[in-house]
């Protein structure tokens, strides 16, 4: 019986005694509990979104309002459509389509189509051009060249003569005979002819057909 009771008083010291410091060392109190796990959070992860389908962009063909000509293909006669008075068929007149000299120029006109060589006249022509955009033209130059009037025989080109410039736009040049490089070559020739505009920067913006037919030269008989 006596030592059943010391056993009990010394049990409750112990449990008195447990969590107390002893020197340096913390005994732990046997009742501290013990963590349990941490819990691990699983994230859900959202809906990929799918990557929707590019869509095929098919050109479309190209509309030309202007019909290509082929050059295999007769060209197409225009008829006129009759026109009825009364009993009376009237055909319309139709003007001819101006034909343009060349881009950028408008028109180009000659005083004399025949000039002679010698002391005959007229012995001088005026070449005279009318530009599109005269505003953005720095100068015009005219180039020459004869030409046999029988054979396959020319002169060489020249190398440029400046034209006139006038306030209304218009530029011109006085072609004269006898100092026309080549002009007593042949016994009668042609003089051919070309105009070039440049801008203010010396690019080409502008050019003429070569004008072959269109002033006779001959000697003063």
């Amino acid at each position: 019986m006596r030592r059943l009771y010391l056993m009990t008083v010394l049990a409750i010291l112990l449990q008195a005694c447990a969590g107390m410091p002893f020197g340096n060392i913390l005994f732990p109190s046997t009742n501290t509990p013990v963590p349990t796990a941490t819990a691990t959070v699983t994230f859900t992860p959202m809906d990929t979104p799918t990557a929707s389908i590019t869509p095929t962009i098919t050109p479309s063909p190209t509309v030309v309002h202007i019909p290509t000509q082929d050059p295999n293909q007769p060209t197409a006669t225009f008829i006129p459509i009759p026109i009825f008075i009364g009993k009376d068929t009237v055909t319309p007149f139709i003007s001819p389509t101006p034909v343009r000299p060349g881009p950028g120029f408008l028109s180009v006109q000659i005083t004399d189509k025949k000039i002679f060589w010698g002391i005959c006249k007229p012995n001088t022509t005026k070449i005279i051009a009318q530009l599109e955009n005269p505003e953005v033209v720095y100068s015009v130059i005219v180039f020459v060249q004869v030409k046999s009037a029988i054979k396959e025989d020319y002169t060489p080109w020249t190398s440029g003569d400046v034209m006139q410039r006038h306030s209304d736009g218009t530029f011109s040049y006085l072609l004269a005979a006898n100092t026309t490089r080549g002009h007593n070559h042949y016994k009668n020739s042609w003089i051919l002819f070309q105009l070039v505009a440049t801008n203010y920067i010396g690019e080409v913006i502008g050019r003429t057909k070569i004008y072959t037919n269109e002033i006779a030269l001959s000697p003063c008989m």
